[in-house]
C-alpha cells in the first residue's frame, strides 16, 4: 500500500521539520515520503526509498553530513541505516528499534534518542535491548524520556519538536567532522521515485 501525501504520518513529521530548520538553521532539510507503508518482512521498501533519496542528496550536495531524523518506522529506518556512508547519525523519535535488529554497524555513531513515558505503540521498555546492545557495540547515545509523551507526538508537541532539533544539534556535534556546508537552510521534500 502506498503512503498517501496526506497521511497522519507524513504530517507529523512536518512541524517537526520545521522546528529542526528553525532550531539548526546551518543545515538544509530534506523530507523523505516512502513510497510504501509498514515494514514488510525485510524492509527493503522503506530502506531502498531511504537509500535513493540519500543517494540524490548526495548528488545534489557532495560531500554534506546527512542526520537521518525518523519517527516510529521511519526511526527503524534512521537507525538502521545511521552508519550508511555520507550519514553522521541519526535522531530516534518513539522509534521502532527491535531487539532482532542488527546494532554491530553503530560503533562511534552518535544516536538521539526520543521517547514518551506513555507510548502504548512503542512502549520505551521495549526498546532497551536493542539499546543496550547498539551501546555495547559502541555507539554515542544521547537518550531523552518525555513525561507524559505518547507515541503520536501531539501531547508535548513543542517538546518533541525542541528535542528533535536538539538531537540533529548532538547528533553533528558528536558526528567525525567533514567539510562541506548546506548550500542553504531550507525545507524540501523528497518525492518517492517515479513508479514506486
Amino acid at each position: 500500500m502506498k503512503v498517501a501525501p496526506l497521511s497522519l504520518a507524513v504530517l507529523r513529521l512536518m512541524p517537526v521539520a520545521r522546528a529542526v530548520a528553525r532550531h539548526v538553521p546551518e543545515v538544509a532539510v530534506y523530507r523523505l515520503r516512502f513510497s510504501v507503508r509498514g515494514w514488510n518482512g525485510d524492509g527493503a521498501g522503506v530502506l531502498s526509498d531511504t537509500r535513493w533519496a540519500l543517494a540524490q542528496i548526495a548528488g545534489w550536495q557532495p560531500g554534506l553530513q546527512v542526520v537521518l531524523v525518523g519517527h516510529s518506522l521511519g526511526g527503524r529506518v534512521a537507525l538502521r541505516l545511521a552508519a550508511a556512508q555520507g550519514v553522521a547519525g541519526a535522531v530516534g523519535l518513539a522509534p521502532w528499534a527491535d531487539s532482532t535488529d542488527p546494532v554491530d554497524h553503530l560503533a562511534g555513531v552518535p544516536l538521539a534518542i526520543v521517547q514518551g513515558t506513555r507510548d502504548r505503540v512503542i512502549p520505551e521498555p521495549s526498546t532497551r535491548a536493542w539499546l543496550a546492545g547498539a551501546e555495547r557495540t559502541g555507539a554515542v547515545i544521547s537518550s531523552t524520556l518525555i513525561n507524559g509523551g505518547g507515541h503520536a507526538m501531539l501531547r508535548h508537541c513543542r517538546q518533541w519538536h525542541r528535542l528533535a532539533a536538539a538531537g540533529v544539534r548532538t547528533v553533528l556535534t558528536n558526528a567525525a567532522p567533514q567539510s562541506s556546508t548546506p548550500d542553504h537552510a531550507a525545507q524540501q521534500p523528497v518525492t518517492p521515485r517515479p513508479g514506486s
